[in-house]
């Protein structure tokens, strides 16, 4: 397994702007299976994304010689991070501004939502930047098709532990849901923006690396 499909599936994973919405989904409204919907369709956002990109991946890779193939899948790696880059810079001028900027409008509406739209949200969240990345990975490590779908189940379960884990805990212990809601939420709206900054630019910076490296690679 990828080392790089591994981070990808973290960088993945730490989303203050999810986290924002299952919070106020479960302290506003009090229904945890609105936090399960978004959850849930996080996970089959990315997972479907990465799918895609494999399967794009897979019949470029199969048209084209290997030096070609990794130049073009180094150059899709350049191309998301420069993409990432632009976000970075965009939310670093924005968390820098003196007025400090709520929490984005579509989390006022979050606390009344239903289930359909609350799966529908999770799966518009994502950086589905980072699932084409992930299909880019797979693509470039050669595998077999079976050992492709796992390397897709892997990073769709590692992109999605930090959405799922802090909704089973709180099922699991509704009793501590209200205090540590009420902490994470203050929290959250207090520094979502540094989060993602800093969350951005290690995108950014790791696949324009890693893209700049298989084009050097290819020549």
């Amino acid at each position: 397994m990828s080392l790089n499909l591994i981070f990808l599936g973290l960088l993945t994973t730490i989303s203050p702007l999810f986290l924002i919405a299952a919070v106020l989904m479960m302290s506003e409204s009090e229904k945890v299976r609105n936090a399960w919907a978004a959850a849930l369709g996080w996970a089959l956002s990315i997972g479907v994304c990465c799918v895609a990109m494999l399967l794009v991946g897979g019949a470029i890779h199969g048209s084209k010689t290997s030096h070609r193939s990794h130049r073009l899948f180094g150059l899709i790696d350049l191309a998301l991070g420069l993409v990432v880059t632009f976000l970075a810079v965009r939310e670093f001028r924005r968390s820098r501004s003196d007025t400090p900027r709520d929490l984005p409008k579509w989390a006022n509406r979050v606390g009344t939502m239903s289930v359909i739209p609350a799966f529908v949200l999770g799966a518009f969240l994502p950086a589905n930047v980072l699932s084409y990345a992930a299909g880019n990975e797979i693509v470039q490590q050669h595998m077999s098709t079976g050992q492709e779908w796992l390397a897709v189940a892997i990073y769709v379960l590692i992109g999605s532990s930090l959405e799922v884990l802090p909704i089973l805990y709180l099922t699991l212990r509704p009793a501590q849901r209200a205090h540590a809601l009420s902490l994470w939420h203050r929290w959250l709206e207090a520094h979502w923006q540094q989060v993602l900054v800093v969350l951005f630019t290690f995108i950014a910076a790791f696949l324009v690396v890693k893209g700049m490296v298989a084009i050097v690679v290819s020549m």
